[in-house]
């Protein structure tokens, strides 16, 4: 249970009309791998299937992910035809020795990912992946209409960086693109996905893992603004009662 560890009144919260503006809506990491995934692992619930390609042989073609709910698409990045991507042996890989190279037959260098859930009707709901090489990165998530909902840049920190997200509503498909090493020759090691609803806490608005007064401020920001996110009472107004709810779910803390 992640409990408040800051204590204000209502009328605190009624004149501390300032903070940054967030949302619950969407989570991003990127950082070192050991700490950056046990957080992402953490704050998904568990619900998000690793698969680490060591089922793979090298030079296998990988389409399904049989250890997760979620495959790489045939299609570039503009959606245009694509061969699979192909696994890789080498012994230096993140974790493992097996990794997703994103260069091959027929994929010139620079090529991207495209992952897509099992099912159509499915969403991945958390996505993350082990960069390879340690080369700049970029996780995008769209919607069914091909709208961006998420994106996050997995940079250059060291050879393992973990990247990836937690999104409310879900998206259709997962882009990853190299933005840059040089060579544009790139790698994606372990992959985790999850095609389940992660339980985002609604009071934690800036989606620290913390209850404190940045998320009040936060809170008050969204609330002055008219932004849905402060209607907790769902009513679609914006009065007392909302602070009231807030002020609530905010005492009762996360699960």
């Amino acid at each position: 249970m992640l409990k408040p560890n800051t204590q204000l009144s209502v009328c605190t919260l009624l004149i501390s009309l300032f903070g940054t503006r967030s949302t619950a809506d969407v989570v991003v990491y990127s950082g070192p791998l050991t700490e950056t995934r046990s957080q992402f692992v953490a704050d998904s619930n568990g619900l998000a299937l690793l698969e680490d390609f060591e089922s793979f042989n090298g030079n296998d073609q990988v389409g399904d992910m049989p250890n997760n709910d979620a495959r790489f698409a045939e299609e570039f990045t503009d959606g245009s035809v694509a061969p699979l991507p192909y696994a890789l042996s080498f012994a230096g890989a993140p974790s493992g020795s097996r990794w997703m190279a994103n260069f091959g037959p027929g994929r010139p260098a620079g090529s991207g990912w495209v992952i897509r859930p099992d099912e159509p009707s499915d969403l991945i709901y958390a996505f993350g992946q082990v960069n390879a090489q340690g080369d700049w990165v970029r996780i995008e998530g769209f919607n069914a209409n091909d709208e961006l909902i998420v994106s996050v840049d997995a940079q250059p920190i060291i050879a393992g960086c973990f990247a990836g997200f937690i999104v409310r509503e879900g998206v259709s498909k997962v882009v990853v693109t190299p933005l840059g090493n040089g060579d544009f020759l790139n790698g994606m090691d372990d992959v985790m996905v999850s095609v389940h609803e992660i339980n985002l806490c609604d009071v934690d608005i800036n989606c620290d893992g913390s209850l404190n007064f940045f998320d009040i401020s936060a809170f008050l920001a969204a609330y002055n603004a008219m932004d849905p996110q402060a209607d907790f009472t769902g009513d679609g107004s914006f009065n007392f009662f909302d602070i009231s709810a807030y002020l609530a779910q905010y005492g009762d803390g996360c699960p």
